[in-house]
């Protein structure tokens, strides 16, 4: 019994051994033959394509990133030179408010105008900036109101209260259109728009100074920064054409030097 029962035990040990032993190494050509039949599986298919998809979908936003930082640093350093020239330019008025106003060349005529550089409120006689095109409005001393208003409208300018300033300027050549710091109040609001980034804004209230008022003492500047924000709005055109008069028409003055740097810089000799 006992050695009957260990046949059947060693019987079937053999039995279990001997598909091992039998088995051969795969072939190469089986091994690819079992590759192609796992790359025709359209579950495999269809999960590679996913993957594929997900990686492009995942590339596409890694680029989109790199745009977005891109032109969020761009805006950053074109909002830090806005502030910087703002505030070179009050500077500027805090250190000249006491100066005579600035002479313009080749006129015959005087006309009451804001101190050239000045923010503030005094007005003195000067020669007005001849023309081909009409003379613009006509403008009168600003009276004590007119320059209570002005200098509050200025005092958020120098508190870095750009939107507020803009919106106050704004309001003040709108009530005293005739006033003769209307001109100065229109130079002002559009510095305020150029700083909070509003080009189109500040644009427009440029062009408002040399074309409403053209014998301002601001007209030369606020012809130089129309320029400079169409060459911010990607008008390079406009920019050159508008430089090039500026230069034709005050060739004397620091501005004329600022406009050909600006050339200068575009390639333009």
């Amino acid at each position: 019994m006992k050695k009957t029962f260990f046949l059947v035990i060693t019987a079937a040990i053999l039995n279990s051994v001997m598909p091992l032993a039998n088995a051969a190494p795969q072939s190469i050509e089986d091994r690819v033959e079992r590759l192609e039949r796992m790359a025709n599986n359209p579950v495999l298919i269809q999960l590679s394509r996913r993957l594929a998809e997900q990686q492009r979908q995942i590339q596409s936003l890694y680029d989109e990133v790199d745009r977005l930082n891109y032109q969020l640093k761009q805006t950053q350093d074109k909002l830090a030179k806005q502030y910087k020239e703002a505030d070179e330019r009050l500077s500027v008025l805090e250190t000249s408010r006491t100066s005579t106003a600035e002479t313009q060349e080749g006129s015959s005529s005087s006309v009451l105008v804001p101190e050239g550089t000045s923010g503030g409120t005094q007005s003195k006689a000067v020669s007005a900036q001849p023309s081909s095109a009409a003379t613009g409005v006509t403008t009168h001393a600003a009276t004590a109101k007119e320059k209570r208003a002005y200098e509050a409208a200025f005092a958020l300018m120098k508190k870095s209260d750009y939107q507020g300033a803009s919106k106050a300027f704004s309001a003040f050549k709108a009530t005293y259109p005739h006033s003769d710091l209307a001109s100065n109040s229109a130079y002002w609001e559009g510095e305020a728009e150029a700083v909070l980034g509003n080009d189109k804004a500040a644009l427009k209230a440029f062009v408002d100074v040399y074309e409403t008022y053209p014998t301002s003492l601001k007209a030369p500047a606020a012809m130089l920064r129309a320029a400079d924000m169409y060459d911010d709005l990607g008008d390079k055109k406009k920019a050159k054409t508008l430089y090039e008069k500026l230069i034709q028409d005050y060739p004397k003055k620091n501005v004329a030097e600022k406009a050909r740097k600006r050339l200068s810089a575009m390639g333009v000799k």
